[in-house]
C-alpha cells in the first residue's frame, strides 16, 4: 500500500509540474504580448491551454508505463502530443509574426483542433479491441447513468441561471433565449462532439480521468476532489489577468477557484457514479456552452464583490450537497486504470 501511494504521489507530481510548467511559460508570454495582440488572439491561448492537462498526463503515463501501452492507445497519445505541440508552435508564430491579422491565428488553431478532433473520434469509435475502455472512454458504458447525470446537471444550470436572471436587473439576457438554447442544445452537443471534443477531453482526461483517482487515493475521496478543484481553479490564473478580467483579476481568480472547487464536487460525483469519462467531458462542454450564451462570445468581464459572493453562495447551495452522496461515502476503493 505504501508503494502504491508513493507511486501515485510521483505520478501526480510529474503531471502537475509539466502541466503548470507549460501553463506558466505560456502565461508569461501571454501577459507580455497581451497589450500588443487583439482579444481574438488572446482567446486562442485559452483554447490551446485546454490541451495542457491531457498533454501532461499522457507524457506522465508514457513515462511510468513504458512498454505497457497497446498500439491503439499509443497512436492516440502520440497524435494528441503532436496536436498540442503544433498548436503551441502555431500560436506563438501567429502571435509574434501575424499579430496584425488575428484571423490567421484563429483559422490555423481552429483547423488544427478540428482535424485532430475528427482523427480522435475515428480512433475512439473504430477501436475493436476496447483499448479506450482502459481509461473509461467507452461511450456506451453505463449510458443511462450518463444521460441521467447530464439531465440533472442541465436542471441545476437552469436553476442557477434563473436565479441569476431574476436577481440581475441590468442583464439584457431574456428567458426566451434560454429556452431557445435548451431546444438547440442536443444539436450543439453533437456538433461540438465532432469539432471541439479534443479541448474538453484535454481538460477532463487530465483532471478527472487521471488526477482525481490519484488525489483521492492519497487524501480520501472528498478532500481529494476539493484539492483537485483548487488546483483546477489556480490553473486559470494567467487567463484571469488577461482574457477573462484584466480590470479585476484577483476577483476573477477567487471566482474561478471557488467555482472549480464546487463544480469539481459534481464532476467528481458524475465520474464516480458513471465510471465513464464521457460524463464529465459532456458536463464541462455544456457548462462552457451555457456560459457562452451570457457572454455572447465575449470572454472579458468585470467582477464586483457582491456579484462574486452571490455567485459563490448559489454554487455552494447547488453543488455541495453532492459531496454527501454515497459515491463519496464509499470506502476508498478508487480504481486507477492507468
Amino acid at each position: 500500500m505504501n508503494n502504491y501511494l508513493s507511486n501515485a504521489k510521483k505520478e501526480v507530481s510529474m503531471a502537475l509540474i509539466i502541466n503548470f510548467g507549460i501553463t506558466a511559460l505560456m502565461g508569461i508570454i501571454l501577459v507580455v504580448a497581451y497589450k500588443k495582440i487583439p482579444t481574438t488572439s488572446t482567446s486562442d491561448f485559452a483554447v490551446v491551454q485546454m490541451l495542457y492537462p491531457a498533454f501532461a498526463t499522457i507524457i506522465t503515463i508514457k513515462y511510468f508505463n513504458k512498454g505497457k501501452i497497446d498500439k491503439e492507445l499509443n497512436i492516440f497519445f502520440n497524435v494528441f502530443i503532436a496536436t498540442t505541440i503544433v498548436s503551441i508552435i502555431s500560436l506563438l508564430v501567429c502571435t509574434f509574426f501575424f499579430n496584425d491579422n488575428p484571423e490567421i491565428s484563429r483559422y490555423i488553431i481552429q483547423g488544427i483542433v478540428n482535424i485532430s478532433n475528427i482523427i480522435f473520434i475515428m480512433l475512439i469509435f473504430s477501436n475493436e479491441n476496447n483499448s479506450f475502455k482502459r481509461f473509461n472512454l467507452k461511450f456506451t458504458k453505463n449510458f443511462k447513468k450518463v444521460v441521467i447525470i447530464l439531465l440533472i446537471f442541465i436542471g441545476l444550470l437552469m436553476i442557477t441561471t434563473c436565479i441569476a436572471l431574476v436577481g440581475d436587473n441590468s442583464t439584457t439576457f431574456k428567458f426566451s433565449t434560454l429556452i431557445r438554447h435548451l431546444i438547440t442544445l442536443p444539436v450543439l452537443l453533437v456538433f461540438n462532439l465532432f469539432f471541439e471534443f479534443i479541448m474538453f477531453f484535454g481538460e477532463e482526461f487530465g483532471w478527472r480521468g487521471y488526477l482525481q483517482p490519484r488525489l483521492q487515493s492519497i487524501f480520501g475521496k472528498r478532500l481529494g476532489v476539493l484539492i483537485l478543484g483548487a488546483i483546477w481553479g489556480i490553473w486559470h490564473l494567467p487567463l484571469c489577468f488577461t482574457l477573462y478580467s484584466p480590470e479585476t483579476p484577483i476577483y476573477c481568480v477567487i471566482a474561478h477557484i471557488a467555482h472549480c472547487i464546487l463544480l469539481s464536487i459534481f464532476l467528481g460525483y458524475a465520474y464516480m457514479k458513471t465510471e465513464n469519462l464521457w460524463a464529465p467531458i459532456l458536463i464541462h462542454l455544456i457548462n462552457n456552452n451555457f456560459a457562452g450564451i451570457f457572454s455572447s462570445g465575449n470572454y472579458e468581464a468585470t467582477f464586483e464583490l457582491e456579484t462574486l459572493l452571490v455567485g459563490i453562495a448559489i454554487n455552494v447551495i447547488i453543488f455541495v450537497p453532492f459531496i454527501f452522496t454515497k459515491e463519496y461515502k464509499k470506502s476508498s476503493n478508487t480504481q486507477i486504470n492507468i
